[in-house]
């Protein structure tokens, strides 16, 4: 992740001299966003290896204060929310790795805000992008998603319903939303019931608890207010991240009845499961027609803006 930002500074001096800013630095260029939130996750990996004394923590540090310094230039307010109240979870469980993880985070502040400073003397304006106030049409997206769900409460109605709406996103920007909306209470239940099982595994009378705690929250706030994690690149960096988190036996309980052998009905009733699970996903997605769309798919755009998948 770090190799990333090679080309950062180029972009930076081209903010300097130009007073405008572009991410010019990323692999691919089409949604910004999904930089944000996998920034994000992979700070909560380098995160944990600051605090656990692994080598070379220095580069843990510097990856922490490059990922924000990149979320506050791209303006990324849902990331910038959730990387200050995870930053502040762990300092709070941890306090031999407070104040150096503190001053990383005051110093992306630090160095954002000279560098905007800097760069408006060379356009005589100053933006900074991660004050506007804009909700970027985030209650509207929310109004339609429900107004939708409430048509098929218990089905849902369908992936990417708000199509329909040639000028709103394509998602609602909250993921609990789009699949209370899109798989209706169903599919609402079962993230329910997943969630449920999450927390179960997690030890919570173990001092990790606060990072585990602090993980989650910077997930479900980013998750409450972007749309990104429907993409595969953050979906990749969030299974690699829970599977961390759910399996590390630092941070979970093994439970014995997991242990026990399973009677044939146990055995069989996950395949069946996963069949009407299978059989039901295709239902849903043969009630929209984002399929037909004639936006051009190619294989690298699908990595970082592939929700059509």
């Amino acid at each position: 992740s770090l190799t990333m930002f090679i080309q950062f500074p180029l972009s930076l001096w081209d903010y300097i001299q130009t007073g405008s800013y572009a991410a010019i630095w990323y692999p691919l260029t089409w949604n910004i966003r999904v930089y944000d939130s996998y920034f994000l996750l992979v700070s909560i990996f380098a995160a944990w290896f600051y605090v656990t004394n692994q080598a070379y923590r220095f580069l843990y540090l510097l990856f922490l204060f490059l990922a924000f310094l990149a979320i506050l230039l791209d303006g990324g307010r849902s990331s910038t929310i959730a990387y200050t109240l995870f930053i502040a979870g762990v300092s709070m469980g941890y306090a031999s790795a407070r104040s150096a993880l503190i001053l990383t985070y005051v110093t992306s502040w630090l160095v954002y805000l000279s560098i905007t400073y800097i760069a408006s003397l060379a356009s005589g304006t100053s933006t900074l992008l991660i004050t506007r106030e804009s909700s970027s049409g985030r209650i509207d997206l929310w109004i339609n998603a429900l107004q939708c769900w409430l048509q098929h409460p218990v089905m849902g109605c369908g992936f990417y319903q708000l199509q329909q709406y040639p000028s709103l996103s394509a998602h609602p920007h909250n993921v609990f939303i789009q699949i209370l909306s899109e798989t209706g209470l169903l599919g609402f239940a079962f993230l329910l019931y997943i969630m449920f099982v999450i927390i179960r595994r997690i030890n919570w009378s173990k001092p990790q608890r606060y990072f585990v705690g602090a993980a989650f929250l910077a997930i479900a706030v980013d998750m409450s207010f972007s749309g990104v994690h429907i993409y595969p690149v953050t979906q990749v960096v969030l299974l690699w991240l829970l599977v961390f988190l759910l399996k590390n036996p630092e941070f979970s309980t093994i439970h014995l009845m997991l242990l026990q052998s399973k009677s044939l009905i146990m055995s069989t009733l996950p395949s069946l499961f996963y069949i009407v699970i299978s059989l039901w996903f295709i239902d849903l997605l043969m009630t929209t027609d984002v399929f037909l769309s004639k936006v051009p798919f190619t294989p690298p755009r699908f990595w970082v803006y592939g929700y059509r998948l």
